[in-house]
């Protein structure tokens, strides 16, 4: 005779597969970590949809039930492998190339690029490292990955012309402009002198 439905049967099933029920301790932790970031709420939500793998990228879409010809599969970056969060954002060699100078840029002298979560707490505890500020420790892992989606988007829908050059000073520029978001403790200072030392003037 066949079980009825139960939530008690639910649970049963997930015990028996080893089902979480719930995020992994260290997500919970970076979404804490997110959610004190001082910029713009629609940016927070961005990340928290980021690091929940919750954007619509094409490897999500595709699994969703809608089909697209293969050629536009392809990661507008590299023009390769497949369009996924962990390739599109923090795998492709040409993405790979825009985290290297932007960890240049701060004085991080490594780069990973094993995924989002590890990549995400690589760059807060960095951060965290050079006593930046708490409000302002994934500030820069923010503006990095929100500019490679403005790409993404301006690639996909209306075939936006870019370069890794731009998107690098797209980049450091929004770093800066949300520098100034919530308490400031070195007013008054341009982009040339914030460029010069961002970690600085996040400190």
């Amino acid at each position: 005779m066949e079980r009825e439905f139960s939530v008690a049967s639910c649970y049963d099933l997930y015990e028996n597969y080893n089902t979480p029920y719930g995020p992994p301790i260290n997500h919970l932790e970076a979404f804490g970590f997110l959610w004190k970031t001082e910029v713009p709420f629609k940016i927070k939500a961005f990340g928290w949809r980021l690091l929940h793998n919750r954007l619509p990228l094409k490897d999500l879409l595709v699994f969703r039930g809608m089909s697209f010809p293969l050629e536009e599969l392809k990661c507008i970056f590299c023009g390769h492998d497949e369009e996924s969060r962990d390739h599109s954002f923090f795998g492709c060699l040409v993405v790979g190339n825009i985290w290297r100078e932007i960890a240049f840029w701060v004085g991080k002298g490594d780069f990973l690029d094993e995924g989002c979560l590890s990549n995400f707490l690589d760059w807060h505890h960095f951060f965290d490292s050079q006593k930046v500020s708490d409000r302002k420790l994934d500030l820069v892992w923010l503006a990095s990955t929100w500019c490679l989606w403005l790409v993404r988007n301006g690639v996909c829908f209306r075939k936006e012309a870019w370069s890794v050059n731009n998107t690098i000073w797209n980049i450091k520029t929004l770093v800066w402009r949300w520098s100034f978001c919530g308490k400031i403790t070195h007013p008054n200072y341009s982009f040339y002198e914030f460029c010069k030392d961002p970690v600085y003037f996040l400190s």
